[in-house]
């Protein structure tokens, strides 16, 4: 009786062990896949052309990667300072993609900025890979890159 007690703890110990290392599942529907699209817009076009720092200050984490084109790695307060280098009229997102794992999200697609920004100048099309993850407060943006379209690539329709 002492052992099949014994046993019946550990099994019981060893199943909240299991269900409290475990990550917790969300269900992510077709709703955060278009919510994250108009994030996603709505984070280009008020960064670059409206040149709002309150965007990335509500929608990024507080450890925020950001891999600028050039390779600079910039982290939340560099993204927030770096919104009035823009001097853009429109800025446009094509060939956006969504794809999940589990509570994280990664936004890819080609973003074509009608605009310059200092000191780099005019970009050509870049590509853009951002990394967003949801808690119990929505989506958050975790990381971006950005990297500009080789003009190789970009004749053979393929940036």
């Amino acid at each position: 009786m002492h052992s099949f007690i014994a046993t019946l703890l550990a099994a019981t110990l060893l199943g909240l062990t299991a269900c409290a290392a475990s990550p917790v599942v969300v269900m992510l529907t077709d709703e955060d896949a278009q919510t994250l699209l108009t994030l996603n817009e709505r984070l280009a076009r008020l960064m670059i052309v409206d040149r709002d720092p309150g965007v990335v200050t509500a929608l990024a984490a507080e450890n925020l990667r950001v891999l600028a084109p050039g390779g600079l790695i910039e982290g939340k307060q560099a993204a927030i300072a770096g919104v009035d280098n823009w001097d853009a009229a429109d800025v446009s997102l094509s060939g956006t993609e969504v794809v999940f794992h589990r509570n994280v999200a990664i936004v890819s697609g080609r973003l074509d900025i009608d605009g310059t920004m200092r000191p780099v100048g005019r970009w050509g099309p870049l590509k853009y890979l951002s990394t967003w993850v949801k808690d119990e407060d929505g989506w958050r943006l975790l990381s971006r890159s950005l990297t500009p379209c080789l003009d190789k690539l970009i004749e053979a329709g393929r940036c």
